[in-house]
């Protein structure tokens, strides 16, 4: 038992590493709800005991029941309704946001899948309440956010990396189309499920295109993680000087001048990077050099 519990610890300590801390939250509260519901089953009234379980566990529909429960608007995102989600959420979520941590490091995995999967259920609250105007519409009891978060971090992959492709079955498949496929089918099957997740996919997908602006929807919040994590160390001087020219193309090549390892791009050379990679077939056309930068942009970010 001991080796496990120092490997959650690891695991936790270990920086840039909120991918995988995500999904042993996945899994630690999948056990603990299922633990204490099989317990309640051997008490009386059992039923009063599980359904007070899922209220503070779940994300309710009812915005009498969400007013007495705001905390579940922060575990709701790490919850699966079984077993088999459970599994494939991990799965999505370690391929997917592996992709987002590579460019804008763990911590902004983090806040993209919390964020969007609140995003997503707002717009579900919200159609909720106005479909039943036009048509009768029963909203379910409760929303398990873990699928939701996991649609945020894909399209926000797709935002950042448009031309990105992933390897299924031998063939290369641009990531905008199995993100694409994936949420007309999640549409197609349940509406009411496919709202939730049409609102986190789109929060992700405009939160990086907002965050290439230099507008940061989740920075306040990310600000509050850093103060918590005692991360507000200062970094030593650096001097770096800069040329640029523009090429007929549109093009811009730069040189720069390294006086310490502590040096980091800023967001106008991570712009020129992701630009690149889009526009000259991934990331093998960075140079070694390149690649560098922008790998220590990633840890830049936490």
């Amino acid at each position: 038992m001991g080796g496990i519990f120092d490997d959650l610890k690891n695991a936790f300590r270990k920086q840039n590493n909120q991918v995988v801390q995500m999904i042993l939250i996945f899994s630690i509260v999948f056990v603990l709800h299922w633990l204490l519901t099989f317990s309640f089953k051997f008490l009386p009234d059992h039923k009063i005991y599980s359904d007070f379980l899922n209220k503070n566990f779940f994300l309710s529909t009812s915005i009498v029941d969400f007013l007495r429960h705001p905390w579940t608007i922060l575990i709701f995102p790490f919850t699966n309704s079984n077993i088999i989600e459970l599994i494939f959420n991990s799965l999505a979520l370690f391929w997917f946001g592996h992709i987002l941590t590579d460019f804008l490091g763990g911590r902004k995995v983090l806040l993209v899948f919390v964020s969007g999967a609140i995003a997503g259920a707002v717009l579900y609250t919200i159609s909720a309440y106005g479909l039943q105007i036009i048509r009768p519409f029963k909203p379910a009891p409760y929303l398990f956010g873990a699928s939701a978060g996991i649609y945020a971090v894909l399209f926000a992959a797709v935002g950042l990396l448009p031309l990105y492709e992933m390897m299924f079955f031998r063939f290369f498949i641009k990531l905008k189309h199995i993100a694409i496929a994936f949420l007309i089918i999640s549409l197609l099957v349940d509406y009411r499920t496919g709202i939730l997740h049409l609102g986190a996919a789109s929060f992700g997908y405009f939160y990086v295109k907002f965050l290439r602006t230099g507008l940061n929807f989740t920075q306040p919040l990310e600000s509050l993680i850093l103060k918590m994590e005692g991360m507000g160390k200062q970094k030593p001087d650096k001097k770096i000087s800069r040329t640029y020219s523009k090429s007929p193309v549109g093009e811009y090549q730069r040189s720069q001048i390294y006086d310490d390892q502590n040096y980091y791009p800023d967001q106008e050379e991570i712009d020129y990077l992701l630009d690149k990679i889009n526009k000259s077939g991934g990331y093998e056309s960075l140079t070694i050099t390149e690649k560098d930068r922008l790998f220590r942009a990633s840890q830049k970010k936490d």
